[in-house]
Formats: structure tokens, sequence, C-alpha cells
């Protein structure tokens, strides 16, 4: 963007403009008033003018009539009246002077210097007026004659006749005066009419330019704004000028369409997309946020190498056949411990620096020149690597980097959900195909079954008689692991009603009764009466402590207690059942694995008791866990809501 074009230099000029403007008419004021204050000085300067020649006038007529009769009058005379004449005579010859010159400095007294510009017609008159003035000395001084003794009857007589004339010289110079100023007046304004509207003109224009192209692009941006408030990320703000506000709205846009991109791809996602639709819709969105025209995913297998599972090249699916390569010492694996974005922006060039670098010799291959490794980790079942890449060398700038850097944690989350749905859906496969599988092994047990029993009523030898025991505890083991594994693969299903925990617990220690005097255990159970009904399924939960406490019992010591202490939590919103044994702890390195399906530590153990109970227990929205120490012994805690 040109300095020019943006609106700090477009708002200075029009800044500049209005304070040049304001400048012009204060300056232009000033000058008005100046001229204003010069012309009424001029006006008073020519009526002292007329009034001097009308004064002078009247004392030569006063003097006519009242001429001295003796020498003692003439005396008061010469010091009254020819003093008088001769002040009056040299302010009007000062006055007239100032005019014909256009210096008033010293007559209007004034400490800054002011030469006004007289019009013509104006100094014509004070040419003519001075002219007149000085024949008029002349004679006056004539007449007098010499200035101790002066002719002071003549002078009189001189000044009645001549006065009318010197009168007339001075009207004229006040009205070529009077002309000059109502001509300037008017002059002024003229202009001051026309300034106004040169400067009405101008703010009109500054404030449509600023209407234009400051507050309708803003209106625009507030409405942008709003909508991606209320989630409308489909919005686009109009461009309109190549200047701020229009970055603005571009990156308001670019914005927008990065956000309603990853909603879609979110939706995508929790729609249950598999990972072949949800690469298909990255490659077909993401070239709107950055330069994309190949994106792909690699796993990691078991074998330490990593394969390409996926690729879209221009938006369609790319044939590779199978592509995996050793994973250690490459940027894959760099890419995969840092768990961060990492740019190659030069492929072809990386490529040649090791051989290990296959998968960039691929890429190179396929005339792709620049890309972006991200992480796929963040509980994903599987690792992986997410790659983005484009044929142009260089084409990824830093803003993509951090584009990707910043969303890194949105799509590694969203592509490790699309991966649980996968793994998830796989095991529900493979939970159907191990419920298939134990429904059919069943049939061909039940007639070994019968064959035992068979063999169990028929005089047998003690060798044979101790092999059928065997074969019928082995019988009975795998039907214990089938039931467990049918259980553990069903889909389960509660039928809750209100359920009186603590009978729930006196029927599994009914049952446990047998094997628990087996082992000399005492069984307690501190159940208080007031304990608040659960809404559970009561079948479920028997079968919870049955588990719990057939465990319990076997892990015990002899001649010791286990116990069963039921509690209110959180405001009787949860109930805690604790199943405790004073039996050897358990390793610290097994707890962690204890609920997992097919670990145990029993010789003769499925592995599948802990899981399934912590399969129900989850099924009825509770948890459960153990801890386990020499002193405080083993306690399964189990936490269940009263309220599904």
């Amino acid at each position: 963007m040109k300095f020019t074009h943006t609106l700090k230099f477009q708002i200075g000029i029009a800044l500049l403009a209005l304070i040049a403007l304001f400048s012009f008419f204060s300056m232009h004021t000033l000058k008005i008033l100046d001229e204003q204050r010069t012309q009424g000085a001029l006006l008073r300067l020519a009526g002292e003018l007329q009034a001097t020649a009308q004064h002078m006038a009247m004392q030569a007529m006063n003097y006519e009539k009242n001429t001295p009769q003796d020498s003692a009058a003439y005396t008061r005379d010469l010091r009254l009246y020819y003093q008088d004449l001769m002040n009056i005579t040299g302010q009007f010859d000062d006055i007239c002077a100032a005019f014909s010159s256009g210096d008033f400095q010293r007559q209007l007294e004034i400490h800054e210097p002011m030469n006004p510009v007289l019009s013509e017609n104006t100094l014509d008159a004070a040419y003519e007026l001075e002219d007149y003035w000085k024949k008029f000395m002349l004679d006056l001084d004539k007449v007098m004659g010499p200035d101790k003794m002066p002719h002071l009857a003549d002078a009189a007589k001189l000044i009645v006749d001549r006065n009318p004339e010197l009168l007339q010289k001075t009207r004229n110079l006040l009205k070529a005066l009077d002309e000059d100023i109502q001509q300037r007046t008017r002059e002024t304004n003229i202009i001051i009419r026309a300034s106004f509207a040169v400067a009405l003109i101008i703010a009109i224009g500054i404030m449509l330019w600023f209407y234009r192209q400051v507050l309708r692009p803003l209106s625009g941006s507030a409405e942008g704004f709003r909508q991606a408030s209320a989630g409308n990320f489909s919005y686009r703000m109009p461009v309109t000028a190549n200047n701020e506000i229009g970055f603005l709205a571009l990156s308001f846009n670019q914005l927008s369409s990065r956000l309603n991109s990853l909603f879609k791809l979110t939706a995508r996602l929790q729609e249950g997309s598999d990972l072949n639709e949800t690469l298909e819709f990255v490659s077909h969105t993401f070239p709107e946020l950055l330069p994309l025209d190949w994106v792909g995913v690699l796993f990691v297998s078991t074998d330490g190498q990593i394969q390409l599972e996926r690729a879209y090249s221009d938006g369609v699916p790319e044939e590779l056949g199978i592509l995996h390569f050793p994973l250690k010492d490459t940027l894959l694996e760099q890419c995969l411990n840092s768990g961060e974005p990492l740019h190659i922006p030069d492929i072809q060039e990386v490529a040649q620096l090791s051989s290990s670098y296959r998968f960039l010799q691929v890429l190179t291959d396929r005339q792709r020149r620049d890309a972006i490794f991200l992480p796929v980790t963040s509980q994903s079942p599987i690792p992986g690597v997410l790659v983005f890449a484009t044929r142009q060398a260089h084409a990824y700038g830093q803003e993509h980097t951090q584009l990707l850097s910043n969303l890194a944690t949105v799509i590694t989350l969203s592509f490790s959900r699309t991966l649980k749905l996968a793994e998830h859906a796989r095991l529900a496969a493979i939970g159907q195909f191990v419920s298939d599988i134990a429904h059919e092994i069943r049939t061909p047990l039940a007639t070994v079954s019968m064959a035992l029993d068979y063999f169990e009523n028929t005089e047998l030898p003690e060798a044979a008689h101790k092999r059928l025991l065997l074969a019928e505890q082995e019988m009975a083991r795998i039907n214990r692991l089938l039931a467990d594994i049918l259980l553990y693969a069903r889909p389960l299903t509660l039928k809750t009603e209100s359920t009186d925990l603590c009978l729930i617990l006196e029927k599994a220690i009914t049952s446990r009764k047998p094997p628990a005097e087996k082992h000399k255990a005492a069984i307690a159970l501190d159940c208080p009466e007031d304990t608040l009904p659960l809404h559970a399924d009561p079948d479920r939960l028997l079968q919870i402590f049955l588990n719990l406490l057939g465990n319990a019992i076997e892990a015990t010591t002899a001649n010791s207690a286990v116990t069963i202490r039921v509690r209110s939590k959180d405001t009787d919103k949860v109930i805690q059942v604790d199943v405790t044994n004073r039996g050897d702890p358990i390793a610290p390195e097994n707890l962690e694995y204890l609920f997992e399906p097919f670990f145990t530590t029993k010789a003769n153990g499925t592995g599948l008791g802990l899981a399934i109970v912590r399969r129900l227990v989850q099924a009825h929205g509770g948890s459960v866990a153990v801890t386990s120490d020499t002193e405080s012994g083993t306690t399964f805690t189990v936490r269940i809501p009263r309220m599904l």
C-alpha cells in the first residue's frame, strides 16, 4: 500500500487543508479589521481637516467683527489670535502633508507603522488640496507681513475670502476618501462571500470524502463484525478502498474464511467422517487459507516405519500404492518429537541433504517444492504427520506457518477424533466378531462337557480320573472366560429402577460367604440405615460388587476382614462404596493396568473381571479407582451418582 493511499496521509492532508483554510480566514479577518481601523483613522483625519478649516474661518470672522482699536488690544490679539492661527495652520499643514505623502505615523500617534494605500481619486484630491493650501499660505504670509507686527486684520480678511474654496477642497478630499472606503468595503464583501463559498465547498468536499472513505467503510466493517459475532463466518466485507480500512476488510475476510473453513472441518468431523472424507475436505477447503495443491497423511506403524496412508493432489485422490519409509533420522521423526509444525521451504534442495529423506524425494518426484509438516500426536491412538505441500518453492510465508501453528491443536485433535472413531469402529467390529466366535465355541464346548459328564459316572483308573478332573476345571474356566467375553463385548443396556444399595451389598455378601469361610476371612458391612436409594440396575450393581468382593476375599490374608463401607458424597448426589482388604499390596507398576482387558496377575484369571466392573460402573455414570499400600491395604472405590 502506497503511503499516499493511507488514511493517515489523506486525513493529514484534510486536516492541513482545514488548518490552512482557518489560517487564511483568520489572517483575512485580521487584515479586514486592520483596514477598517485604518479607514476610520483616515476619515477622522479628513474630518479634522474640515473642522480645522471651519475653525480658522470662524476665528477670522470673529476678528473682523472685533478689530482692536488701540495698541493694548492689538497686543492682546497678537498674543491670542495670532498664536491660535499659527497652531491651526500648522496642524492643517501636517495633516495635508500626511495625505499627500501617505505617512500618517505622527498624526495618528501610533506605535506600529501605518501606510495605507490611497486610491488615485483620493490622492488627486489630496494633491489638489495641498497645492491650494501652499498657495493659500504664501498669500497669507504676504498679507501678514513681519512676524513681530503681523497684519492680523488683513490676514483675517484673506482667510474669510479664501475659506469657502479651502473648505470645498477638504470636502472633495473627504468625499473621495469616503468613496474609496465604500469601494474597498464592497470589494471586501465580495472577497468574504467568495472565500466563504470556497471554504464551504472545501468543507463539504472533505465531509463527503470522509463519509465515503471512512464512515461508510467503517459501517460495513461494523456489520461484518456483527455478523461474525453472530456466528456467520461466511459473511465477507466489501473492499472499497486501498487504505487501512480496506486492509482491515481484507484481513477480516481472510480471518472469516479461515474460521469458516475451521468450523466446517469441525462440523464434518463431528458428523463422524472417516479419514478419507476428512482429507478430501481439507484438500478442497484449505486452499482458501494457504497455497495448497497436495495434502497427505502418514501414520507410524508398530515396526518403527511410517506409511503414507492417504493423499490428495489438486483435490482428487492420488494413487500412490504402498509407500512406507524408515522413521529414524528423518524430518518426520523430528516433527513428531518436537510436536510443532515443521516448514521445508525448498523440498528439492533439502531432499539432497540426506538419503534418509525418502519421503521428501517422493514429493520432489511429484513436482512439489514447499511443504509444512503438522504432527498428529495429541490424544491420537496412532501418531502421524499431516503434510501440506505446493508446487511453488518458498510459497509458505511466516503468516501461513503461524496460521497452522495456531490451528495445530484443533486440527490434530480433529484428526485424532477421526482416528479414534475409526479405532472405535474397528474395536466394535472386533467385539462383534468375538461375540460371534464365543457363541460358535459354546456349542462344541457343550458337547465336550456332556462327554466329560459321561466319563464322570464311569469307573476310571486313578490317573485317568485326575486328568478328567483337570479337564472339567479347564472346561469351567473356558466357560467363565466365554461368559466374561460375551459380557464385555455385547452392547450394554441397563434396566434402571429405585434400588436399595444396602440390600444389594447384603446379597453380595451372602453369595460370597462360602469362599470367605474357606479363606477364613470375615466380611464387615458399614451401610448406614439412612443411605438414600440409587436409580440403577440392581442386577448390574450386584455383579459389580460380587466381582469386587470375590477379588478382595482372594487377596486378603487369613483371619483378616474385608470391609465394605458406604458413604454419601457431594450432598447426597453421589454414593461412594469402599471395598478394602488387608492382603499384600498391589505392585505400583500394575495399578494403572488393573482395569485393562485381559490384564491379570492370577494364574487362572481371565483378565476381564475388573474391566467389566469399570464398564458397568461407567455405564451408571460413575467411576472406579484403586489405592494400595502396606498400611491401609487395598481399597477399590466405586462412586455412582444417585440419578442417571
